[in-house]
């Protein structure tokens, strides 16, 4: 009977073991961590796009502000040039050619604006596909957050009653029995007891001895593998 109940302790406690894996491994597994930093990537990525096109937008204004008083300079010129009021040929030549730079000063101005204009419009639809690309990485990311918080919750559900199970199990294990259980287990890496079937050792596939097999028969005797050193039970199917 204390074989039995040791094997149905070693059933439970390898269930907890392979849950507690599954809860150490989960948020690796569900990829939650890879898609948080593709995530954060993203939002980096779109932020320095946001900058670029926000200085470009800044420089932009400014060129057509240039633009615009390069225009009133040349009417103000202009007007000077041909108001009457100037009669120096000298200074009609100085102002001619200030024109003259005036214009040339507008045109790279111009061209300027609409290369500037041009790239501004391409990091827009840059920055558009980017926005939409974060939503739905944000919109992947939170479904597996929310996969894995349901699948950590039906784990530890899960644990919490096979440690209540287990409580209950040992209670109705005599002392020596749990402090063999426990030096084996530690040994053979939770694997304490090995069932016999056919004669041979589950836990090392071995035969058991004739003089091994006849000890199995008494329910309070402990009979070890004298291959690998587990204790072997005999259970009734």
């Amino acid at each position: 009977m204390q074989l039995k109940l040791l094997w149905d302790l070693q059933e439970i406690d390898l269930s907890i073991r392979a849950l507690e894996q599954k809860i150490e491994e989960a948020p690796a597994l569900s990829g939650v961590k890879e898609l948080a930093e593709e995530f954060e990537a993203l939002k980096r990525e779109l932020s320095e796009k946001e900058s670029l096109l926000k200085d470009n937008s800044k420089t932009l204004k400014s060129l057509e502000m240039r633009a615009q008083k390069i225009v009133d300079d040349r009417k103000e010129l202009s007007d000077t040039m041909y108001g009457g009021t100037v009669s120096s040929i000298k200074e009609l030549e100085q102002m001619q050619r200030k024109m003259e730079l005036l214009a040339a000063d507008k045109k790279k101005t111009e061209d300027d604006i609409l290369i500037l204009m041009e790239s501004i419009e391409e990091q827009e639809g840059l920055l558009e596909k980017k926005v939409a690309e974060l939503d739905k990485c944000k919109q992947e990311l939170e479904n597996k957050e929310a996969t894995l918080a349901e699948d950590l919750d039906r784990f530890k559900s899960e644990l919490a009653s096979l440690k209540e199970a287990r409580a209950k199990l040992v209670e109705k294990i005599e002392t020596k029995y749990i402090n063999k259980y426990n030096m084996l287990a530690e040994k053979h890496q939770g694997e304490a007891l090995a069932k016999v079937e056919d004669d041979i050792c589950g836990g090392c596939r071995v035969f058991i001895s004739s003089a091994h097999r006849g000890h199995l028969y008494n329910p309070g005797a402990m009979v070890y593998c004298e291959n690998c050193g587990r204790l072997l039970v005999r259970l009734d199917n």
